[in-house]
């Protein structure tokens, strides 16, 4: 794996990880996290994962890529539920962190995609 898509994998892995703490959907004025409903911690340690496994990718060290595929599936696999679970929810607006953690996704993908050997 070259460097840039070690640095987009460790940008998704961050991505993901921040966006575990911030607001995944709001009504009425209040916000709820991922924290607060628990899946939050799924995404979470899927994007410290990620963020670790680009560092020793970075690094130049060898690591097993198909972890990163799994830790990119169910961070992938839980943020896209919940968002479309979100979106089918009357009166609920998707929150910020929603959107940070598909970005996340979308940068690890990009990293690891980029980074297979041919």
């Amino acid at each position: 794996m070259n460097k840039n898509s070690a640095m987009a994998l460790m940008v998704g892995g961050a991505l993901l990880a921040i966006g575990s703490f911030l607001a995944w959907g709001s009504a009425f004025g209040i916000s709820v996290s991922g924290m607060d409903g628990g899946d939050g911690w799924f995404t979470l340690l899927a994007g410290v994962a990620l963020l670790a496994l680009g560092y020793m990718a970075y690094s130049g060290k060898a690591f097993a890529s198909w972890l990163a595929w799994v830790a990119l599936a169910v961070g992938g696999a839980v943020t896209l539920i919940n968002f479309f679970d979100i979106m089918g929810t009357d009166l609920v607006e998707i929150g910020i962190g929603m959107w940070v953690m598909l970005a996340g996704v979308v940068a690890g993908a990009y990293g690891l995609l980029m980074g297979r050997k041919a």
